[in-house]
């Protein structure tokens, strides 16, 4: 299978890119240039109608939605044989099961890409520290003592929302960073696909999981990939394909995550393709993914169908 497409593209309204030159015009020229036929921008974003878990999280602060949408008029009306379109990474935010997208901010979109594994934002996406959890499990159990009315989740989503130095006391035991990390990527992923607005946006605009199960920052993304078995994964993407929410593969796929996308194959998984770009130096990096498109074996029917030229 040919690479035609790259739908996970930055330019410089995306805070983490460092390339002011990262223009739509520029980026177009380089992905024509380099044979690419259909492109699509996903700068960072959060629908600004919808709260953030953390207030003061700045990240987000200038990227709403309404903000990343001034790409639209910077396309030019005629862009030949290149398509574009314009779509989002938002953020799933694991730890407080919170999606950065409305259903109504999604109407303005081509495409969503959802994150589940930026574990570099911490106490945003994830906990800084693997102690947070069971502080926060423990003091859910000594609610339960005395509020016995209400469900055990619904205690724990309480403990979760507590400000980190009242939860850090609780703390009574420790966990190993690899295998914390590893719980919380298959926590999040079924988070993802169990939450309330994801399955609100399904079947009204194309979905794919952003770089998914890749750890961002993790310095041992292999064996914390490792940890999850084979039945795990099926379980998960057995998910994601009866929902018709793709998977995204990267240049960076290691042997695990290759393991990991044959699962998802075989459970009926879509996919699509993205370079993750933010300089116009790394709109290249999409050529890096076909020794891996070729050693799985995938064609044009294992795309979805908006990214089908």
């Amino acid at each position: 299978m040919k690479i035609l497409h790259d739908v996970h593209i930055h330019n410089f309204l995306s805070t983490c890119s460092n390339d002011n030159r990262a223009t739509v015009e520029s980026y177009i020229e380089i992905e024509r240039r380099q044979g690419i036929r259909l492109m699509g921008f996903a700068n960072h974003t959060w629908d600004e109608t919808v709260p953030l878990p953390v207030a003061d999280y700045d990240f987000y602060r200038r990227q709403s939605l309404s903000f990343q949408q001034q790409i639209r008029p910077q396309i030019p009306a005629d862009t030949g044989e290149l398509k574009v379109l314009v779509g989002a990474e938002t953020e799933y935010c694991g730890m407080f099961d919170c999606l950065g997208m409305s259903p109504e901010g999604a109407r303005r979109l081509d495409f969503l890409l959802i994150p589940h594994s930026h574990t570099h934002m911490t106490d945003f996406v994830m906990p800084a520290s693997e102690n947070l959890p069971l502080a926060q499990e423990a003091i859910a159990k000594k609610l339960a003592e005395t509020v016995d009315w209400l469900p055990f989740d619904d205690l724990l989503r309480v403990a979760r929302r507590l400000p980190h130095g009242t939860v850090a006391p609780f703390v009574t035991e420790r966990q190993e960073r690899i295998p914390f990390v590893s719980d919380f990527l298959v926590k999040s992923f079924d988070g993802l696909m169990k939450n309330q607005t994801l399955n609100r946006l399904v079947g009204t605009l194309p979905i794919s999981v952003a770089h998914p199960f890749h750890p961002v920052g993790e310095p041992h993304r292999e064996e914390i990939l490792r940890r999850i078995p084979d039945e795990t994964f099926g379980d998960l993407f057995a998910q994601a394909a009866a929902r018709g929410i793709g998977l995204e593969i990267n240049p960076w796929t290691t042997d695990e995550e290759e393991r990991m996308f044959r699962i998802a194959r075989a459970c009926g998984c879509r996919f699509t393709l993205g370079s993750d770009a933010h300089t116009r130096a790394e709109l290249s990096d999409i050529r890096r993914q076909q020794s891996r498109l070729d050693s799985l074996g995938l064609t044009e029917d294992d795309l979805m169908d908006f990214v089908r030229i």
